[in-house]
């Protein structure tokens, strides 16, 4: 399910973020207030995004909070921290609306069906939200939420499925982070487990928006084989598989627990609902 859950969240992305991305141009509104709403728009720092993205460049970031304070969009708290202004909350939501203005507009679904699948995932996340810890639910709370009850449907289904990938987020979060490595050799080590990506400038070029080069994927490289994790030509030791595939299970126990709040006739329910949304959605998108 997870596989079909983010695969409709990418088939709603081709079709919102190109109008979010250029009603931000028109508004002169930074596209930053948009992608890092998932980070939370409340404050901003190292230490916050890092709970949600420990795999891209921490230097990206800083540099992009120094743009953001000398436009007035967040303001310094102290050395390491930035508030966000609500001229920039509201700002996000008014780009974001664009996107969900649009999904309003298409007939993907029959009304009956997307009350159907957005009552499915609202259970969903609340039973997600209610679940012990681990994981801890920072990416669930903190992520910053538009849609509203009375808006579209396909918007508050899009809502639904983010919700649940800040939560798949913080699974595997929990599931790998106890492990003595840096988030950049954790993202190497994900690419060529997944056959994505085996060398420096392979995975530089993969994984472009993280912000590092493939210098520093050399560096990453170089920690997975002093653990015994790959070897010299970038494949995986029988004893990194092993880990990497337990991490693995891990995720999808934290992730799918909550997922007994539905009855499996309704699991079933909401797969075939999600795979002829999903497919609706690239139709439209060509």
């Amino acid at each position: 399910m997870w596989n079909l859950v983010y695969e409709t969240i990418r088939a709603f992305w081709a079709l919102t973020e190109p109008r979010i991305e250029q009603a931000a141009r028109e508004n002169n509104v930074p596209t930053e207030l948009y992608y890092y709403g998932e980070l939370g728009l409340e404050i901003f720092s190292l230490a916050n995004f890092q709970k949600r993205d420990p795999f891209s460049n921490p230097a990206t970031f800083q540099q992009a909070f120094q743009k953001l304070e000398t436009a007035g969009w967040i303001a310094a708290q102290n050395d390491t921290e930035y508030r966000v202004t609500e001229r920039a909350r509201e700002a996000a939501r008014e780009i974001i609306r664009v996107g969900d203005d649009y999904l309003a507009t298409l007939e993907v679904m029959s009304a009956a069906d997307a009350e159907l699948v957005n009552s499915l995932l609202q259970r969903l996340v609340a039973a997600s939200l209610r679940a012990s810890e681990p994981p801890t639910h920072w990416a669930s709370i903190h992520r910053f939420r538009v849609a509203a009850a009375a808006g579209p449907q396909l918007a508050q289904i899009r809502e639904g499925l983010m919700d649940l990938f800040a939560y798949r987020d913080d699974s595997h979060r929990a599931a790998w982070y106890d492990y003595p490595v840096s988030g950049i050799a954790w993202n190497a080590f994900g690419m060529i487990w997944s056959n994505t990506a085996f060398s420096p400038e392979q995975m530089a070029e993969q994984a472009w928006f993280r912000g590092y080069a493939a210098r520093d994927y050399e560096r990453a490289l170089a920690e997975l084989m002093a653990r015994g994790w790959i070897h010299e030509d970038a494949q995986i030791t029988p004893i990194g598989k092993k880990l990497r595939d337990a991490v693995e299970q891990l995720t999808d126990a934290y992730f799918y627990a909550p997922w007994l709040a539905l009855r499996d006739s309704e699991i079933q329910e909401l797969r075939v609902r999600l795979l002829e949304l999903r497919n609706q959605l690239q139709n439209v998108s060509g």
